[in-house]
């Protein structure tokens, strides 16, 4: 009987092993992907495949902040859409030399944030990651960076053909924009109200809500070469007479000129 008893139990247990050895259905097991939520002084972040990612930052964070290298330590590679969301104490941040990647508005609302400044290792960047940023009055990005740069406080991609985002706060009054520039970026003039802007033949491509509220937007402007123009890009700019395209436009969002 103990004989009998101790087969059938070797037995189970060889049935466990070769179970635990088998994948489960719809899952693929990776030793090397961590999963969770984690909190480190003013930022909550995740980690995935032993990087770090901030989601969340506490509202209380203020003054001049420099993106920690990293967290439980873990590299931060990754800022997430909306981290940094509402925090308007907030005055300036420099990204880290790990961070490669900005999520979507990821500043958002920071209503006391004046500067920000990149290093050479963000090679991505979101939508509107400096939204509702009222008082930014300069941008910099390194040298270095393989995909953005700035000019005088605004901020480019790398050939400056895209403009993508001028800081709202800038003390200047007039700009104008480089001749290099085909794309205008969502956003990219959003409540500069008191900006006299202007828009150089080469712009083939304005974004969404691109001049929204630029009350010092003047005259007759002729946009001979654009293709595209994106919802409320001009509305609300009431202090334009006049707007002429060229043959070359095809398409005019919802709003356009509201």
């Amino acid at each position: 009987m103990k004989k009998n008893s101790k087969k059938l139990l070797s037995t189970l247990l060889a049935m466990v092993m070769v179970l635990c050895c088998l994948p489960i259905a719809g899952v693929t097991v990776n030793a090397s992907v961590e999963y969770g939520e984690y909190t480190e002084g003013y930022y909550t972040y995740t980690v995935e495949n032993g990087e770090a990612t901030i989601t969340d930052c506490d509202m209380s964070i203020s003054g001049d902040v420099v993106i920690p290298d990293t967290l439980g330590g873990y590299p931060v590679v990754k800022i997430g859409d909306y981290a940094f969301e509402w925090c308007k104490d907030l005055t300036s941040v420099i990204i880290s030399n790990n961070v490669i990647s900005i999520g979507d508005f990821a500043f958002k609302s920071c209503i006391r944030l004046m500067s920000a400044e990149f290093s050479n290792s963000v090679i991505s960047v979101g939508n509107c990651i400096f939204y509702g940023c009222i008082v930014l009055n300069d941008i910099n990005v390194s040298e270095e960076n393989p995909n953005y740069s700035s000019l005088e406080g605004v901020l480019f991609n790398k050939d400056k053909t895209e403009l993508i985002q001028y800081p709202i706060h800038n003390e200047r009054k007039e700009y104008v924009i480089p001749s290099s520039v085909k794309r205008i970026s969502d956003y990219a003039f959003k409540d500069c109200t008191s900006l006299s802007i202007e828009i150089p033949n080469s712009v083939e491509s304005i974004g969404d809500w691109a001049f929204y509220r630029c009350k010092s937007l003047a005259g007759e402007i002729i946009l001979e070469n654009v293709t595209k123009i994106g919802k409320v890009a001009f509305a609300d700019c009431s202090s334009i007479s006049s707007l002429t395209f060229g043959n070359s436009i095809t398409s005019i969002g919802c709003e356009a000129f509201d």
